[in-house]
């Protein structure tokens, strides 16, 4: 199994640390954060799509970004990897899915909600494709590496996307705002699981 790093305990001990400080006076008092935590990556989001559209090269990595591919509709690991993603990000079949349902009232209108939350969670991906590739096109732009060399995963939020930042003018101020919206991002998804158990 080899050793504990260290370095990433103490991470997780802060991130819970920060979750137990958010909701130690119940659900209630979590609530009020999310008001913040919720809508900060949104404001972000919008801030770097403005930022990034006008870098020079984002008009190449939008266009890579809306071009469809069809050969790669052929190929079921593509299929599998979007339905991974969808499930995970709509959160079906978690508890705090059903969890926050329980606080309804017997008339809500689920069907409504379920459209709502749908459409606002897809949305939000695909706006924010629409920044993530504004950025990569001015990194290839930058740096002459093709589109069809970058990775997916967790390397494409950590190394491509913050050579991008930190290429812009006020560099730090951006890395540090954009990985404070993924600490955001990531507290938000320990609330739901934690209320769930709550």
């Amino acid at each position: 199994m080899g050793n504990i790093d260290w370095y990433l305990f103490g991470c997780l001990i802060v991130a819970w640390v920060v979750c137990f400080l958010c909701m130690c006076k119940g659900v209630e008092s979590s609530g009020k954060v999310v008001y913040f935590t919720a809508t900060f990556p949104y404001l972000l989001l919008v801030v770097l799509f403005f930022r990034g559209v006008t870098l020079p090269g984002a008009k190449d990595g939008i266009l890579y970004y809306i071009t469809p591919k069809w050969e790669h509709l052929a190929d079921p690991t593509v299929w599998r990897t979007a339905a991974t993603q969808i499930f995970y990000s709509l959160g079906i079949s978690f508890g705090s899915v059903i969890a926050y349902s329980s606080y309804n009232k017997r008339t809500n209108d689920c069907i409504k909600d379920g459209i709502v939350v749908t459409l606002i969670n897809c949305g939000t991906s695909i706006f924010g494709g629409f920044v993530i590739f504004s950025l990569l096109g001015y990194r290839a732009h930058k740096t002459n590496v093709s589109f069809e060399n970058l990775k997916s995963g967790p390397g494409l939020a950590f190394i491509a996307i913050t050579d991008a930042i930190s290429a812009m003018g006020a560099g730090p101020l951006w890395s540090i705002l954009f990985f404070f919206m993924l600490f955001l991002l990531g507290l938000d998804s320990q609330f739901g699981m934690l209320e769930s158990l709550l």
